[in-house]
């Protein structure tokens, strides 16, 4: 089992904790300000996948054009969605730049490790089929 498959299936995991103990607490105690938090970066978490996806599909864009893109559009996201859910203040919507920048970074750096196994992975095979 690789370190990428436990940290995906440990956050999967964690998802689905979070879900059905929030789920129970809205039926015994209604929502608090805690679930609604967690509950609103579910949504900001979709929007932007969905977001990721349709750029994916429909966007040929290089890879460093494509982060730059991104990162202006999610920082633009989170900022309105920040603002909707009460987050951030006229004064302090810089923040979201920070947040979504750190995201990206993480996210870069996840995306790198993949694409060198996929290249090893492919790279690998290749080489078998040479040698059969």
């Amino acid at each position: 089992m690789t370190i990428r498959r436990i940290l995906r299936d440990t956050c999967i995991l964690a998802a689905l904790m979070i879900l059905v103990v929030f789920s129970c607490s809205i039926i015994w105690s209604g929502v608090t300000a805690e679930i609604s938090l967690v509950l609103s970066l579910f949504g900001l978490a979709l929007m932007i996948t969905l977001v990721n996806y349709l750029f994916d599909e429909f966007l040929s864009l290089s890879i460093m054009l494509s982060y730059i893109v991104k990162y202006f559009v999610f920082s633009g996201i989170v900022m309105l969605f920040g603002f909707i859910a009460g987050w951030f203040f006229p004064s302090n919507f810089w923040m979201a730049f920070i947040y979504v920048g750190v995201v990206l970074v993480l996210a870069y750096v996840i995306d790198a490790f993949k694409m060198r196994r996929d290249i090893d992975y492919i790279n690998e095979h290749i080489k078998k089929k040479s040698v059969a």
